[in-house]
């Protein structure tokens, strides 16, 4: 193909490979375009981590063999293959992003601007949304997760290699022994199933003990005799993704077993009919430019509210043109410098890209930028987790390292009176605002509060293992201090019935599996605890979730309008998912003198309607979180009807 020519390789070129390859990005392209129609899709990336770790081992072990492997080189040749079109997709996110983001909204491209270009981007997003979840489709980065798994694996890889050479060791015996520690070892190590680079490097290196075999057996006979049960293997590997919203081992090891298998039948095959078509080998040829370039296009289609699958067609053309012009231009010549210097040249690059997005991060997102001075950056700012006070409190009963994810507090030591603020993440977005409010009546707060998880007492034998450990260093805190008052601000409906308002969203909640059993009984159990040791605890009932994200009320620069001009939602749709909950919430609390009940719903909402944005402000941080205006309205009339 003149109009895409091939660049020089260290093995000899096998178009059915790239065809492969093209398959695995054909993949990847749809399922991130239509998710819901190829949900399979998302295997795409398993292909090219077996693939990924076959080549590499082929690379190394051949140039062993024939004398000719050198360390320097072969990083050099990971940095000319890697870094050009990675460079040129990050900064182009860089510029988009200074130009359209709001200030919070660039501080989160900043930190994973600075995490893929230094690949750990995968530890990033740990702890972060799941791959899955709708949070994670406005991360315009999120695909170099993959990526830095890869550099990460790279960089023992060809010591491992070199080492097993040296020393003689049989190559499949001692890959076989890698895969299989590989694989059984994130079982029984806390570590995220999905992100963490020792739950995927089984994959490359089975790719490698691919190699392994077809280097030291004959067995193109057998392969051959395989080709449809080898095809028929493959395809239904790929299936068995539909409609998979969670990573699971058994259906990744089946597709990497079943790409091992393909891989050396191609081999033998190269001009095999499907895999060597004009189309795929294009696709497989820019797929790594068109892997970076697509999910960054789709990521900022999201953030800007547009319907990526109405113009799905759109962004997959727009990809291939701009993964084609990055193939030809830039990453064919890049391959073909052999310079050192050059390679130093493109590492300095990419640690300016990650100096300037650190300056980003600790400029807050440069809120002055000319053309977003008009947005108030309270509007998406948030306090930090935990401070000095609280922190020296806490640790003062619990210990070093408490299990705790929020510890603010406005007093250094206990001083009397003082209330108590527990609940989870929507406890903590209004301490700021409430401890304020509270100090102006004479008492000061303390916020001990966990991340998705409610503060139930832990003594009920069906409440989930994890929420009894968040939650029993609270209670030791509560037993210690005897605080007299108690404010709880929580999630609820969503615990109950792990269901959203956000119909979309795969929240913390939902990954989790952290919906309670037996939700009502354990609130009982507390609202019980509290009455019986004589503590006024102020329930706070949820303000509305608002189904949308609120950065879509405000106009970005340079576009005309809003995304979303009507920011509300029906107080009748919010009224009536929260119907039974609020019902069995005052039910169980009439029981108990101590307990009070505080509704601030008329402060969100009128008679038709509830608000994201109140007096011309807008109150929500995200959408359910209230933001620092949001939660000065809220603390208000807490602190109303609490000292009415």
């Amino acid at each position: 193909m003149n109009f895409l020519p091939i660049v020089n390789h260290s093995l000899a070129y096998n178009k059915s490979i790239d065809g492969l390859r093209g398959i695995a990005i054909l993949l990847v392209l749809l399922f991130h375009i239509y998710p819901k129609e190829f949900s399979f899709g998302y295997v795409g990336v398993d292909i090219f981590f077996v693939l990924s770790g076959f080549l590499i081992t082929q690379i190394i072990y051949t140039k062993l063999i024939s004398g000719t492997f050198s360390f320097k080189e072969f990083y050099r040749n990971r940095v000319r293959r890697i870094f050009p079109a990675m460079i040129i997709v990050l900064i182009f996110s860089f510029i988009i992003g200074y130009i359209f983001l709001f200030p919070l909204e660039f501080v989160g491209l900043a930190k994973h601007i600075q995490s893929s270009a230094l690949f750990y981007e995968n530890f990033r997003l740990i702890g972060e949304s799941g791959y899955w979840d709708e949070a994670s489709t406005k991360k315009p980065l999120l695909h170099f997760w993959s990526l830095s798994i890869e550099e990460q694996f790279y960089i023992f890889w060809p010591m491992l290699i070199f080492i097993l050479y040296k020393f003689k060791f049989k190559l499949v015996s001692s890959l076989s022994i890698v895969f299989i520690a590989l694989l059984i070892l994130p079982q029984f190590i806390d570590v995220d199933p999905f992100y963490h680079s020792l739950s995927r490097f089984w994959e490359l290196c089975f790719g490698g003990l691919v190699f392994a075999v077809n280097d030291r057996y004959d067995i193109k006979k057998q392969i051959k005799k395989l080709k449809p049960v080898i095809y028929l293997f493959f395809f239904i590997s790929i299936g068995f993704g539909y409609e998979n919203v969670e990573f699971s081992i058994f259906k990744t090891f089946f597709i990497a077993i079943s790409t091992g298998f393909l891989i050396l039948l191609l081999l033998y095959e190269e001009n095999e009919q499907i895999f060597s078509s004009i189309i795929l080998i294009f696709l497989g040829l820019i797929s790594f430019p068109l892997y970076l370039w697509h999910y960054a296009i789709i990521g900022y289609a999201y953030t800007f509210g547009l319907d990526v699958q109405n113009i799905g067609l759109g962004i997959a053309f727009v990809s291939i043109v701009l993964s084609y012009l990055t193939y030809r231009l830039i990453e064919i010549k890049a391959r073909r410098q052999n310079s050192y210097y050059f390679m130093f040249f493109l590492m300095v690059i990419v640690l300016m890209l990650a100096t300037m997005s650190h300056y980003v991060y600790k400029t807050r997102g440069l809120p002055n930028r000319e053309y977003i001075k008009s947005i108030n950056n309270a509007y998406f700012d948030r306090a930090p987790f935990k401070d000095a006070n609280g922190t020296k409190i806490i640790e003062n009963i619990a210990g070093k390292n408490p299990n705790i994810s929020h510890i603010r507090s406005n007093m250094k030591t206990m001083q009397k009176p003082f209330f108590v603020l527990i609940g989870d993440s929507h406890a903590y977005s209004i301490y700021d605002a409430l401890s304020k409010e509270i100090l102006k009546h004479g008492y000061r707060t303390l916020c001990i509060s966990n991340n998705a998880i409610p503060p139930f007492i832990e003594t009920i034998s069906s409440l989930d293992k994890k929420i009894k450990e968040k939650n029993k260093t609270i209670y030791q805190v509560l037993e210690k201090l005897k605080p007299k008052k108690v404010i709880w601000v929580s999630r609820g409906q969503i615990y109950a019935t792990k269901s959203s308002f956000l119909l979309n969203e795969k929240s913390d909640i939902s990954r989790q599996n952290f919906q309670i059993v037996d939700f009502y009984d354990n609130l009982e159990a507390t609202f019980k605890y509290f009455n019986q040791n004589n503590i006024e605890l102020y329930f706070v009932l949820e303000n509305p979730e608002m189904g949308f994200y609120p950065e879509e009320c405000l106009k970005r620069p340079f576009f005309k309008f809003p995304y979303k001009l009507n920011c509300s939602i029906s107080k009748e749709s919010f009224l009536k998912r929260q119907q039974k909950f609020i019902y069995n919430v005052k039910r169980i609390a009439s029981k108990y003198k101590n307990i009070k009940i505080i509704d601030t719903q008329n402060i969100f909402c009128d008679n038709k309607e509830c608000h994201a944005i109140v007096n011309g402000k807008l109150i929500y941080f995200d959408d359910n979180h209230l933001n620092l205006e949001g939660a000065k309205l809220q603390s208000n009339e807490i602190v109303r009807q609490i000292f009415k």
